[in-house]
C-alpha cells in the first residue's frame, strides 16, 4: 500500500531542498549592480581630461585620451560587469543611471590636480573630492538620493605622493574616508576602494626624479596600512554598506615577481617615451607592464580588471529573491496540505 501522505511528506522535502538549494547557488554568485560611478586619476580616466583640454592632454600616441596605449582597467571592468559608465565630460555634469566615470588625469584625493604641472593651461581640473561634490550636488539639488545598487569605485592617492610630494598619509586616507563618507550619506553603499602599488618599483619611482624611491616606497607601505584599517572601521560605523578593499598592491607585486605567468618580459622598463626631439616606442606592448613611467600598458590594466572582478566575486554576494524562495516553500507546502492523510490500496 503507497501512502500518498508519506509520498507528499517526501516531495515536500525534496522540493524544500531544491529551494534551499537555490538560494544558496544564487547566494554565491556575485551582485548585480545597476551602475557603475568611478571616481579616480589617471588610471581610471576615460578621457576627461583629454576632452576638457580640447585633445591636448595626454597627446598622441596615448589611446582615445587614456593614460594608456588602449582601455584601461575601469574599461574592463564595467565590460566584465555589463556596465557602460558615461565620460563626465560627455554627461553635462547631469547623472545618469548608467552610472557616471568621474575621474580625471593628475588628480590628487583632494580638491587638487596636478595636471598643471605638464601645462599651465590645465589648471583647474578636478581632484577627487571637486569629482565627488560633481556626483553628489546635483542630487541634493533634485532631492534625490545615490542609488544603493549601485557600485561607487575610488582609486587615488598616487599624484599625492609622486608629483605632489605629500608624506602626509594620513592626510590622503582623510581624503579618501572623506569621499566614502559623503557618498554614503547620500546613499551609496557598496564600494571599491583600491590601495596602491608600491610606486618605488614604476619606472618614475624607481628612477628617485620625484621623490627617493626608499621613501616613496615607506610612505606607500603606511598608505596602505592607514587605508586598511579605515576600511574596517568604515565597515563597523557605516550602517549596511559594504566596503571593499582591493589590493592592487598584491596584484603588482605578484605581477613583477612572476612576469613569466603574466605573459610578461619587462616589468621594470617603460614602452613608451618621448624628448623633446624624439619618440620611443617598444614593439612589443603587450609584453611589457609599464606604458610610461608611471602607468601601465592596456595588458596591465586589463591584469588590474581580472584581479578587481575577482574581488567583486568574492565581497559582494547577491541576496536570494525573496519571491523565489517564497514560491518553492509553498510548492512544498502545498505538497503537504494536499496530501496529507490521503491513503490508496
Amino acid at each position: 500500500m503507497i501512502n500518498i501522505y508519506t509520498t507528499g511528506r517526501l516531495l515536500a522535502v525534496s522540493v524544500g531542498t531544491i529551494a534551499f538549494t537555490i538560494t544558496g547557488i544564487n547566494a554565491a554568485q556575485a551582485a548585480k549592480f545597476t551602475s557603475i560611478n568611478i571616481f579616480g586619476d589617471s588610471l581610471s580616466d576615460p578621457g576627461n581630461a583629454f576632452k576638457a583640454s580640447g585633445g591636448l592632454f595626454p597627446p598622441a600616441p596615448y589611446y582615445q585620451g587614456r593614460f594608456s596605449n588602449g582601455p584601461v582597467w575601469t574599461d574592463y571592468l564595467a565590460n566584465d560587469l555589463g556596465l557602460n559608465p558615461i565620460p563626465y565630460m560627455d554627461t553635462n555634469g547631469i547623472p545618469s543611471a548608467k552610472g557616471v566615470n568621474y575621474a580625471f588625469g593628475g588628480a590628487t584625493s583632494g580638491k587638487e590636480n596636478i595636471a598643471y604641472l605638464f601645462d599651465p593651461k590645465l589648471a583647474g581640473l578636478p581632484g577627487v573630492q571637486t569629482q565627488v561634490g560633481a556626483f553628489i550636488q546635483p542630487l541634493l539639488q533634485q532631492g534625490k538620493t545615490a542609488d544603493p545598487n549601485s557600485l561607487y569605485v575610488l582609486w587615488a592617492g598616487g599624484n599625492d605622493y609622486t608629483y605632489a610630494s605629500s608624506k602626509d598619509t594620513q592626510g590622503v586616507v582623510n581624503n579618501l574616508s572623506w569621499a566614502i563618507n559623503n557618498l554614503y550619506n547620500i546613499g551609496a553603499r557598496n564600494f571599491l576602494i583600491s590601495n596602491l602599488p608600491d610606486l618605488s618599483q614604476t619606472p618614475l619611482g624607481s628612477s628617485g626624479a620625484l621623490v627617493p624611491s626608499g621613501d616613496l616606497q615607506k610612505t606607500v607601505q603606511e598608505h596602505n596600512t592607514l587605508l586598511n584599517q579605515e576600511i574596517t572601521n568604515l565597515n563597523q560605523s557605516l550602517f549596511n554598506s559594504n566596503i571593499a578593499l582591493f589590493d592592487v598592491n598584491n596584484v603588482f607585486e605578484d605581477v613583477i615577481n612572476k612576469p613569466d605567468q603574466y605573459g610578461l618580459t619587462n616589468v621594470t622598463e617603460q614602452c613608451f617615451s618621448k624628448t623633446s626631439v624624439a619618440i620611443f616606442l617598444c614593439s612589443n606592448p603587450d609584453e611589457y607592464l609599464f606604458w610610461d613611467d608611471l602607468h601601465p600598458t592596456t595588458k596591465g590594466h586589463k591584469l588590474i580588471a581580472d584581479a578587481a572582478y575577482a574581488t567583486i566575486q568574492q565581497e559582494f554576494k547577491s541576496t536570494p529573491e525573496p519571491s523565489t524562495i517564497l514560491a518553492l516553500t509553498g510548492i512544498g507546502l502545498g505538497f503537504l496540505l494536499l496530501n496529507k492523510n490521503k491513503k490508496v490500496a
